[in-house]
Formats: C-alpha cells, structure tokens, sequence
C-alpha cells in the first residue's frame, strides 16, 4: 500500500523528469522558466488522475465536460504550458491577465514568474472552473493570484493595464478589451484560429496602434465560450471522418459525402519531409494560398479502413470547391535517412473535380517546398476600422490580420 511518503517521492521523481525531458527537447529554453516549472508540482492541479498522467508532457487533461460527454475545460499539455510561457516571457513586478483559469497551474506558473511584487489576475467563464482553480491555488500556496468569473473576452480593466496577456482558450479574434488592456509595450500570446481550424500560439507585441507577431507555436485549444465563441463548420462525411471546413465555407454536406463514396485518386509529390523537422506552417501556408481550405479529420478506425488517411495524427489540410469535391494530404514512407524516418508528401482526392484539386494542392506543395519550407509568416493584427494592404487579409469581426511570407 502507497504511504504518503512515497507519493511524495515518485511524484517529485516524475516531475523532474517532465522538466528534465522538457529541457532535453528544447521546448524550455530559458532559466527562469525552468525554475518556476520546477517550483510548481503540476499534480495538486489534477487531482483525479494518476501522477504518471500528471506528468506525461503531450498529454492535456481534461477536467469538465458538458452533460454529452464532450470537452468543455482541460488542464493544458505541459509542453504547450512551458512552449507558452517561453513566448510570454514574463518578468518581475509584471502585472499579468490570464484569459481561462483553467485548474489554476498555469496562474501559479504565472504568479513564479511576475514575483512578489507582481500581479496575476485569472479569469474564466465558468464558476464550478473559478472555484476549483482558487481552491487549488489557496491550498498549494498561491493564495494571492486573484482568480475571478467572467467572461474573458471583456479582459479584467480594473486591475489593468497588463505588461503581459496570455489566453489558454482557443480564439477567434482579438476582441476590443484584450486590445484597451494591454500595456503599450505589453505583449499578448493567444492560440488564434487563423482560417478555418488552422490554429497557431502567437505572441504579438505591440507597436503603436498594431500587433506584430513575434513567435508562433502549433498548438490544440478548446474553444472560448461566451461572447468570443465562434462555432466551427463542420462535415460529417461518413462515420469517423469529418471535413472541418473554412469560415464562411457553405459547401452542401450530401455532395461531398457522396464524394467519399466514389473511388480516389492518389498522387505523390516527390517532395519529403523528415520525422522531427520543423514542417508545421505547411498547413499554414496552405490556409492561406488555397481557396476553399478546410481541414479532414479521421478516427483510427476509419484510418484502418482506408476511409480517410490524412497526413498527421492531428488531422490533415485538405481543400474542396465547395460544391462536389475535396483533397487533402496524405503521406507515404520513403527511403530512410541517417537521421530518421522519411516520408512523402501526396494529394489524396475524391469526386467529379478531383483531379482540378490535386493540381491546386500539388502546386501549393511545390511553392511552399522551393519557397517557404524554412521561413515563417509574419501576422499583424489591427484593431478595425483599419486600413490595410497585403496579399493575405484576413477579416475578422474586430480585427483584421495580414500574412506575409
């Protein structure tokens, strides 16, 4: 039977591990980082799962879900946590608003980092997720972060303006608030649903009247709820397989399940990608050049049945012509290299106007592999009504963002 004590001790031996990994992968890059993730236990956070979950460093926990069983509330990966906090950059005496309380671990994070003599202000929509969080802060001894209802979109103006604003929910623009309340030198790191589900942690500084990024990092939130929610469209194709379409994107559901139904085509680009190199604004890149983009999502049972065979785990970028036919990326494994595993980029491509979209994709594939394989996009955000002139605007309800590449 497990005494405290050695509870104690295989939780502190997990947790130096996790910060140890962390270090090894780079996703901790600086000291001070590194000593608040290893002053903060992470698993007083997430009480109802083993410490080895608690410690796993891709694995998000989910601690709140609506009575149909999906996701409304999660504590955050820890490697996105600490990917998160390297973007922030917080420093002491920053005053500091965290968008989502989540359990309370990253505030604590938070208030490490800012020190005695700053500020941590933690806001969530949901009461049941605020008392948690003050319960878990007040009882790890973090007592002082002031964790408040409300709806994050409107930001906390009383205890601004903030040097620093950091959002663990998924969003779909900058609304006003966020805007009014961050420090004119101040820095804001939000996961943004930039095009359809094509979402990026992107920390923006702020210069006069805008927001320039900085750094962006691939990552995976739940949604915001309240006034900041957007619905995502969505396709159920076939059981298990879902098109996870562009906003504004009305493409009739009947037509492109049809589609799935029909044989496919399966061209292959010449182009490889290695295992463990950096190839995550691919889609980006896509989303951003590629009418009608969208994403395709498969479970492993219908992977398993040649249903849908995306490119990557988290799903692969796909386009339609919103009326009949879609593409995506698929992979295949190719000649191994000395330093890993090597895989070859290909368009997957179902209904009458399969082959239109496989010469799209195919082309995009080629700029992107001679072009921008090894370059990221610059994001600026302006606050609307705004003047802007880019090759890609993208038009949100209060901001609009440029890309450049």
């Amino acid at each position: 039977m497990n005494t405290d004590t050695d509870v104690h001790q295989t939780a502190g031996r997990l947790h130096a591990d996790l910060i140890d990994l962390l270090l090894a992968r780079g996703t901790i890059r600086s000291a001070r980082v590194e000593a608040a993730l290893r002053s903060v236990p992470r698993h007083p956070f997430v009480p109802g799962v083993s410490l080895e979950t608690a410690y796993a460093p891709d694995d998000a926990v989910v601690t709140q879900r609506d009575i149909a069983g999906a996701a409304l509330s999660s504590a955050s990966a820890p490697g996105v946590v600490a990917s998160m906090l390297e973007q922030l950059d917080v420093q002491p005496g920053d005053r500091v608003l965290e968008i989502g309380a989540g359990t309370g671990y990253n505030a604590a994070l938070l208030a490490e980092l800012t020190g005695p003599e700053g500020h941590v202000v933690t806001v969530d929509i949901d009461t049941d997720i605020v008392d948690g969080a003050r319960t878990a802060l007040a009882r790890t001894g973090y007592g002082h972060v002031e964790v408040l209802c409300g709806d994050g979109a409107e930001g906390y103006a009383p205890a601004g303006s903030y040097d620093r604003i950091i959002v663990t929910a998924g969003a779909w623009d900058l609304p006003p608030a966020w805007w009014q309340q961050l420090a004119p030198a101040g820095r804001l790191v939000v996961p943004l649903r930039i095009i359809g589900a094509t979402t990026r942690s992107i920390a923006f500084d702020r210069h006069d009247d805008h927001l320039v990024s900085r750094s962006m990092v691939t990552c995976g939130f739940l949604a915001m709820r309240g006034i900041g929610a957007r619905p995502e469209p969505s396709v159920t194709l076939t059981e298990g397989v879902t098109l996870l379409l562009g906003d504004g994107s009305t493409a009739p559901p009947n037509a492109l399940a049809h589609a799935l139904t029909q044989a496919a085509t399966r061209t292959w680009s010449g182009i490889s990608i290695r295992s463990g190199r950096p190839f995550q604004d691919l889609d980006l890149w896509l989303a951003t050049t590629s009418r009608g983009f969208c994403r395709i999502v498969a479970q492993p049972e219908a992977v398993g049945a040649d249903l849908a065979t995306p490119a990557f785990r988290w799903g692969g970028a796909a386009v339609t012509n919103e009326t009949d036919s879609f593409a995506y990326l698929t992979i295949r494994p190719s000649e191994p290299a000395d330093d890993g595993p090597v895989f070859e980029l290909g368009v997957r491509a179902h209904g009458p106007r399969r082959h239109d979209l496989t010469t799209t994709l195919l082309e995009q594939l080629g700029h992107w592999d001679t072009k921008h394989r090894d370059t990221t996009p610059r994001i600026e955000a302006r606050l609307k009504p705004s003047q802007v002139t880019a090759t890609t605007v993208i038009d949100k309800p209060h901001t609009l963002l440029t890309v450049t590449w």
